[in-house]
């Protein structure tokens, strides 16, 4: 009976033990296990690009488009009757006339004769009515006569002279003088509609007419554009029209994206003051002068412009697309991930300026966050690579210092 017992108090004994020891060794592990993870997982840096934000002074440019129009458009419509002796090129469409330069002529002969009839007359009339003058008033005649000697049947009749004598102005009106003389200025217009003269280069639109070919009062002839001189016509902001100085003439560079030597000079000479309601823009007409006739800016071509804005004093300039819908940006400060609210005074096409109103020492984080923590610590690239650089240029000083 007592060795049973002994030997049940030895079992028990030697589970106790067991199950001590095995808590001391569970106790330990975990304590070990729990120290391991504290240094194993260090905090996490995501590494970003910045900017740093420069301010100063900035000439704006307000940038625009358009489509470049002719300023002189004519479009000739007959006022003659009669046949075509005369057709530049045939009135082909896209026919080139230079200033001076007749386009059309249609035959005037019957017209120009009753023009050579009544210029006869009326210097049948004068010369009839001089000897009265001379003896009534010598220095009336001597006005007359003069006056007389500068007619010529094949020249424009030249003005009358001044009248201030009522007696004179009476004699004149008994043989009818004025009435010939009317009569002559108007077949001179009438004969001057026989002929198109270009009153600028430019270029033809018609359907083509050719000599012998005939025509009649109120037919549609041509269209003449002028290809120098041309505009183009620009819709502008609100916001954008108010960084415009009008109090100077504004001065707008003129190119193409299909050449980058393809550069004008124009201005701006008069702006629309009625705003557009469906775009909320304002018009402005820039002029200027192709005189070579560069083919970039004939009329019908789609340009841009750069236009001459007013001078912002203390403003910077950070890409456009790390300003969000609020004008918040993201910072880096003391190399946790920051945000800070930024003044917008406009926006540029990829550019923002912002007025003064931040530290002259922060830096704006450039790289497009995913999932942005604000706190959360980042590491700036641009300094990252400034150190390997540096050092590149360490290891190479020393590099000949050893070869010398």
């Amino acid at each position: 009976m007592r060795n049973v017992k002994k030997s049940t108090w030895i079992k028990i004994s030697s589970t106790v033990a067991i199950v001590i020891l095995g808590f001391f060794i569970m106790s330990s592990l975990g304590s070990a296990e729990k120290h391991s993870n504290q240094h194993e997982v260090p905090p996490e840096v995501r590494l970003v690009e910045t900017e740093s934000v420069n301010f100063g002074d900035l000439v704006l440019e307000i940038e625009g488009n358009g489509i470049v129009q002719s300023q002189r458009t004519l479009n000739y419509v007959s006022e003659a009757t009669g046949v075509v002796m005369l057709a530049k090129n045939d009135l082909r469409d896209g026919t080139f006339v230079r200033e001076g330069e007749t386009v059309l002529e249609v035959d005037s002969r019957e017209v120009e004769n009753t023009l050579f009839t009544l210029r006869s007359e009326f210097m049948n009339a004068i010369a009839a009515v001089l000897p009265e003058i001379k003896i009534e008033d010598g220095n009336a005649y001597n006005k007359w006569y003069e006056y007389f000697t500068r007619l010529d049947i094949h020249s424009t009749t030249p003005e009358l002279p001044e009248i201030s004598v009522s007696q004179e102005k009476i004699k004149l009106s008994g043989r009818g003088i004025f009435s010939k003389y009317y009569a002559v200025k108007n077949q001179e217009i009438l004969v001057s509609k026989y002929k198109i003269v270009a009153p600028f280069s430019g270029y033809i639109q018609s359907q083509g007419i050719i000599a012998g070919s005939f025509v009649s009062r109120g037919q549609q002839l041509l269209t003449l554009n002028d290809a120098k001189n041309v505009e183009v016509i620009v819709p502008l902001l609100v916001d954008e029209i108010n960084l415009v100085d009008f109090s100077t003439t504004p001065t707008v560079k003129v190119y193409t994206d299909k050449s980058d030597s393809a550069i004008l000079t124009g201005k701006i000479y008069r702006k629309e003051t009625m705003l557009n309601r469906n775009s909320q823009t304002l018009n402005v007409y820039v002029t200027l002068t192709n005189d070579k006739l560069n083919p970039y800016f004939l009329p019908g071509n789609y340009v841009s412009l750069k236009i001459s804005g007013r001078k912002l004093n203390n403003v910077a300039r950070i890409p456009r697309y790390v300003v969000d819908n609020d004008h918040y940006v993201f910072t880096m400060e003391d190399g946790k991930l920051g945000r800070q609210k930024v003044d917008v005074i406009t926006i540029q096409g990829d550019v923002a300026i912002i007025k003064n109103t931040v530290s002259d020492d922060m830096k704006i984080v450039t790289t497009i966050l995913q999932k942005p923590l604000i706190g959360m610590n980042i590491k700036s690239a641009n300094e990252t690579l400034e150190l390997k650089e540096e050092v590149t240029d360490i290891d190479e000083e020393s590099t000949l210092s050893q070869a010398d």
